[in-house]
C-alpha cells in the first residue's frame, strides 16, 4: 500500500536537492553553505519518500513514513480501526490505527486529510479492510495467536468422553447453597 504522497514528496526532494548546486555556483562562502545544506536536505526528503509505504508481510507489517520505521508483529495485534488526529487547526487526519497489547501505532503514510468529522474516506476504509483481512489469515494459521486445535483425548470411546465433558461442566455445582 502506497500512497500518492510518496511521489509527489519524492519530486520535490529531488527538485530541492537539484537547486542545492545552483545556489553553491560562484557565490560566496554561505552560498556554499546554504546549497549544501540544501542539496543534503532535499535528498535526504527524496530518499525517506521514495520508500515510504506500508508492506504486508507473513511476520507483520512494515510502516516506513518520512520520519519513522516501525515493523509490527501480526501476533501483537488486537484490532485495526480508522483513528482520527487534529492536524494544524482546521484539518482532520485519518489514518488506520493498529491498536496493540500495548499501545496503538497509526499509520500515517496511509493518512488522508479530512474536513469532515464524522465520515471515514472510502481510501482509509479499504486499507482498513486489506489489513483486516491479511490478520484474520495470519491468524488462522498462527499457532501461537490464532485458533488452536484442542488436542483430542486419545483412547476414550464415545461414552467417556461425554462423561468427562459433563463432569468438567458440573464439577463445581454440589447441594450446597450458595448463601453463606
Amino acid at each position: 500500500m502506497h500512497t500518492r504522497w510518496r511521489w509527489i514528496l519524492f519530486g520535490l526532494g529531488g527538485a530541492v536537492a537539484a537547486s542545492g548546486p545552483i545556489a553553491m555556483a560562484g557565490g560566496p562562502w554561505y552560498g556554499y553553505v546554504f546549497g549544501g545544506l540544501w542539496s543534503l536536505m532535499g535528498g535526504t526528503v527524496a530518499w525517506r519518500s521514495f520508500r515510504m509505504g506500508t508492506k504486508l508481510t507473513s511476520d507483520g507489517i512494515t510502516s516506513n513514513s518520512l520520519d519513522r520505521q516501525a515493523a509490527i508483529q501480526w501476533c501483537d495485534v488486537r484490532t485495526i480501526e480508522p483513528k482520527r488526529r487534529r492536524n494544524l487547526i482546521f484539518f482532520h487526519t485519518i489514518a488506520p490505527a493498529v491498536r496493540l497489547h500495548n499501545g496503538t501505532e497509526a499509520l500515517t503514510e496511509l493518512s488522508l486529510l479530512s474536513i469532515k468529522k464524522d465520515s471515514v474516506p472510502e481510501r482509509t476504509a479499504n486499507h482498513v479492510r486489506q489489513l483486516e483481512r491479511a490478520l484474520k489469515a495470519h491468524r488462522a494459521t498462527c499457532p501461537t495467536c490464532g485458533a488452536q486445535p484442542k488436542p483430542l483425548a486419545t483412547g476414550q470411546g464415545l461414552v467417556a468422553r461425554m462423561r468427562a465433558r459433563l463432569k468438567s461442566l458440573f464439577g463445581g455445582n454440589s447441594d450446597q447453597s450458595i448463601v453463606r
